[in-house]
């Protein structure tokens, strides 16, 4: 029940604050700017979120780093195509990565914003020297009639719908309350597509042909402490993955970056210098 629960909450990630979108517009790739100096950070925020939510770990990693904001198409001032396919927001990615030089970047990225970093890592693989996921699932965590009854849920009653699966996102009633209050204002059209494209990517496959470091950062809502990783690994998608390094962060809800941005910060700056994360969980293997 508890894997269930969290399988319907993957489909969805982050706060709410776009703009509607005109149907017909082309997609433009769009990034907040940069900020901070040294070796590239690029942050991908989720479906429905704000790439602002980035900017505690952000701040963090300035110090030594220069950390862009990304957006996903749809978000932001980044406008929305009338059809929207995983490669698409991958290309939108890989062009804002374009706007900051040639260097190879540690892309991170959070939810389903994740599974776009990952497409991207894989698409354009000079382009990323270390792929960091935070929250992401790689493969569909609903099947085929749970993924129609969801469908069918938002369009019979998208409103009431939202609320409860945005509600359960957060790391208390309080933060789930404020969390579902945002995600009222998001775009349904947009929100529709992007949940059928994490409820039907899987790259469970292809990821295992990454050659970049690869850390996986999650909460213990979706690797309770009583799994082990192989278990985890194989529910979300990373089984076979050659190196990726598992780590559980403590005392968050879906949006770590939000509930621990220090612990977050830390843990993607020491990857990004080539270690592991202190707090990596030992012997997760």
């Amino acid at each position: 029940m508890r894997r269930h629960l969290f399988s319907l909450l993957l489909i969805a990630v982050a706060l709410a604050f776009v703009v509607s979108r005109d149907p017909g517009a082309s997609a433009k790739p769009h990034a907040l700017g940069a900020f901070g100096r040294g070796p590239t950070i690029v942050l991908v925020h989720g479906l429905g979120s704000r790439a602002t939510q980035w900017l505690g770990v952000a701040r963090d990693l300035a110090r030594d780093h220069r950390v862009v904001l990304a957006e996903l198409p749809g978000h932001g001032l980044a406008s929305m195509p009338a059809q929207l396919a995983l490669a698409d927001a991958a290309l939108s990615l890989d062009r804002q990565i374009a706007e900051y030089g040639d260097e190879p970047v540690v892309l991170v990225g959070h939810s389903v914003g994740g599974l776009v970093a990952a497409a991207e890592a894989m698409r354009s693989p000079s382009r990323v020297r270390a792929l960091v996921l935070v929250e992401t699932a790689l493969r569909p965590q609903l099947g085929p009639a749970d993924r129609e009854a969801l469908l069918a849920s938002l369009d019979s009653d998208y409103a009431a719908t939202l609320n409860a699966v945005y509600e359960s996102f957060g790391r208390d009633s309080v933060q789930g309350a404020s969390l579902a209050r945002e995600a009222a204002l998001m775009d349904p059209t947009t929100m529709r597509a992007w949940v059928e494209i994490a409820m039907s990517s899987d790259l469970s496959q292809q990821v295992r042909t990454l050659r970049v470091p690869l850390l996986v950062v999650l909460s213990e809502r979706s690797w309770p402490k009583d799994e082990l990783w192989p278990e985890c690994a194989d529910s979300l998608g990373y089984a076979g993955v050659a190196g990726a390094e598992p780590l559980r962060l403590e005392g968050t809800g879906h949006f770590v970056m939000l509930d621990r941005p220090g612990a977050l910060a830390g843990a993607i700056r020491r990857f990004a210098r080539g270690g592991l994360p202190e707090m990596a969980v030992a012997g997760a293997r």
